[in-house]
């Protein structure tokens, strides 16, 4: 008789066990407790000798404990089985430096950043090692190889600062890119990029090193660019221009391919701007860049026409996230008519986007994208392929947007809403979506879009829904009047300085609050001190106050505001509608094009158009007026928030319809000029 055959082990049994093995080897790992921690990967290891993972954490075990020829045994083992793992290539990149052959731990974290582009520490420590071993050959007299060590490691440390810049870290980006610049104090590429770094919590740091990275290197289009923001953040304008200007002198071409040029992002905080001048820029713009792409070529849109079928509309932002955008966006997103209307998001995001609202919105997603991977071609055609009818833009000429892919239309109807309050440019860009308060009967040439006007208003508010409760009215327990404006720092122009400033003369007791991102800057600072002192504002009665972490303490922070004043020419969206669903009545002044009746059109949506003034005189009045009627603040104050919920401002459902209308309107204009 034979004997009985034995059974195989089950492999998903095995995986279990090591898969448990391994965790709670980590677990003993992260106490101290290291005989454990060790004594768990060996048992992984008993049942399959050649993981991967449980290697490797014995090999950092073994580097920990002072074994590093050990460690490299095992990490070297572990890549013999996982030869793409970037980790496993940084731990051996590490070991190596211990024993002190930086040659060798350099290409293993060369290794590792090929295998993750993202991987940070990678291109740190290959920066570390590079630079060691740039110092042992100088020391022996080999200065060609020295020098290309040196140049290697300054390289590794800029992509390691880009990193982290991309990451939202520009503290550590900057430390990072200053060491580059310290390294190699002629590398105008490190000194963009510290640049770069700085100009968000300093423009007033970042202007003497991108002045630097032009000195070194004048023909950098960016660093130009980068000059004029910095300028434009601490309203420097006549400096921001020539800097634009220099831009376009280098390069003109780069005024056709760059449709984030900083000149557009700024254009609409400038007091006194011109309308024509503003629409002759964009339309310039769109034109150079349909020129740009006449030779691209795509195949002919396969769609089905007919007009009353179920749509695919796609949302192209890089703001899917918590964002300003996404507060618009989502109240049609939840209410949007899925028998009629199929979903899908192209996020043009640079780096991954996991945060709660992203979650909320690939979950009511049909299809969700990651496109920043994409040339613009490629997001063409992927967009073809997907059988998308309408694509929608949600960022014009912010930063970030995808706006020259629509140069060569990549849907059979194109259209913008919400992000950028002016026209594209673009004479492939078929609608703009909006309504009669915010580009009334004439705006119409000032765009290259047909204007598709909703008539409930052009979005839908949905409120911050951890927002505290209202607060009691300030006034009451300080005494005083507290004006607001928590508004970007750009919309505060020296008119709007002027203004607010006969308006504080009005009160003598009265204060004024403004929050903002950059307000930690001394030169931001400095600007709207000096421009409240000329206008005989004494420094004591302006509370500068900057970025917030939270949305609790941003909104908690209106419990120290009476009334909000809005900015102009260009007005706040996302602010307006906090200040409101916080119990702050706001104050407006209506503009003459879509950034200055923003305010008008939310106040008008709430029953509150009454404090939208026809002009500065009448903004003095009504703000004056509100501070001098304690009782009519305090009622304000305890409704606002129950007005505003049941205002159309906040009904997604009719606002979800009207938004669905205007897109069968779209769509069937479209099948009736294709038939």
């Amino acid at each position: 008789m034979q004997a009985p055959a034995m059974s195989s082990p089950d492999p998903s049994a095995v995986d279990a066990n090591i898969t448990a093995l391994i965790r709670e080897g980590m677990a003993h790992h992260r106490d101290g407790r290291i005989a454990q921690a060790e004594r768990a990967y060996r048992e992984a290891l008993a049942l399959d000798p050649g993981h991967p993972e449980a290697l490797g954490l014995l090999g950092m075990l073994a580097g920990q404990g002072g074994e590093p020829q050990v460690a490299v045994q095992l990490l070297q083992r572990a890549l013999h089985r996982d030869p793409r793992n970037a980790n496993l290539h940084y731990n051996l990149g590490e070991t190596w430096r211990h024993l002190g052959d930086n040659e060798k731990a350099l290409a293993c974290f060369q290794r590792a950043a090929h295998f993750n582009p993202r991987h940070a520490d990678a291109f740190r420590s290959g920066a570390d090692a590079a630079l060691a071993e740039a110092k042992r050959r100088e020391a022996a007299g080999r200065w060609s190889e020295a020098i290309d060590f040196k140049r290697r490691g300054v390289q590794l440390m800029i992509v390691a600062g880009r990193l982290r810049l991309d990451a939202g870290d520009p503290q550590a980006a900057a430390t990072e890119l200053h060491r580059a610049t310290t390294v190699d104090p002629r590398h105008a590429e490190a000194w963009m990029w510290y640049g770069w770094a700085l100009l968000k919590p300093s423009p007033s740091q970042a202007i003497p090193a991108l002045r630097r990275a032009i000195e070194l290197d004048p023909r950098q289009v960016r660093t130009h660019e980068l000059l004029g923001s910095a300028f434009t953040y601490l309203r420097r304008d006549e400096e921001a221009r020539q800097s634009w200007d220099a831009a376009s002198a280098v390069n003109p071409q780069s005024f056709a391919a760059r449709p984030t040029l900083t000149l557009f992002e700024i254009l609409p905080h400038y007091e006194g701007g011109d309308p024509v001048e503003f629409f002759a820029l964009h339309r310039a713009w769109g034109e150079a860049a349909v020129a740009r792409e006449a030779t691209t070529k795509l195949p002919e849109f396969k769609n089905d026409r007919d007009p009353g079928r179920r749509l695919r509309i796609g949302y192209v932002s890089p703001d899917l996230r918590s964002h300003s955008v996404a507060t618009f966006l989502e109240p049609l997103l939840v209410a949007h008519d899925r028998e009629r209307f199929e979903i899908v998001f192209y996020s043009a995001a640079a780096k991954p986007l996991e945060d709660h609202v992203t979650v909320r919105f690939k979950a009511r997603a049909s299809l969700w994208r990651d496109i920043a991977h994409m040339d613009d071609t490629a997001l063409r055609r992927q967009v073809r392929s997907d059988r998308v009818d309408i694509l929608i833009d949600l960022a014009g000429h912010f930063r970030g947007s995808r706006i020259l892919a629509f140069a060569v239309k990549p849907a059979p109807v194109t259209a913008t809403w919400l992000g950028y309050p002016g026209t594209t440019g673009l004479p492939t860009m078929d609608w703009r979506i909006t309504d009669a308060i915010v580009d009334p009967p004439g705006a119409e040439t000032f765009h290259t879009e047909t204007l598709m006007r909703l008539d409930g208003g052009f979005l839908c508010f949905q409120p911050p829904a951890a927002a505290p409760d209202v607060a009691p009215s300030p006034a009451i327990a300080k005494g005083h009047i507290t004006f607001g404006s928590f508004n970007n720092q750009l919309k505060i122009t020296r008119q709007v300085i002027a203004v607010w400033a006969r308006l504080l003369k009005t009160q003598p007791d009265a204060r004024l609050l403004i929050k903002s991102e950059l307000m930690d800057d001394d030169g931001v600072r400095g600007r709207l001190r000096d421009g409240f002192g000329a206008e005989g504002i004494d420094p004591v009665r302006v509370d500068l106050r900057g970025w917030m972490q939270g949305s609790q303490d941003h909104l908690g922070l209106y419990g120290e505001v009476d009334i909000a004043l809005d900015p102009f020419p260009y007005n706040g969206t996302t602010t307006t509608c906090e200040a409101l669903w916080m119990g702050a009545p706001v104050v407006t002044l209506i503009g003459d094009r879509h950034a200055g009746r923003v305010g008008f059109d939310i106040l008008s949506r709430v029953g509150l158009e009454r404090f939208a003034a026809p002009d500065a005189d009448a903004y003095v009045r009504i703000a004056a007026s509100l501070a001098g009627d304690r009782a009519t603040l305090a009622a304000l104050r305890a409704d606002l928030r129950e007005r505003v919920r049941r205002s159309p401002l906040c009904d997604a459902p009719r606002f979800a319809r009207e938004f669905e209308a205007a897109l069968r309107t779209m769509w069937r204009r479209w099948c009736e000029a294709a038939a």
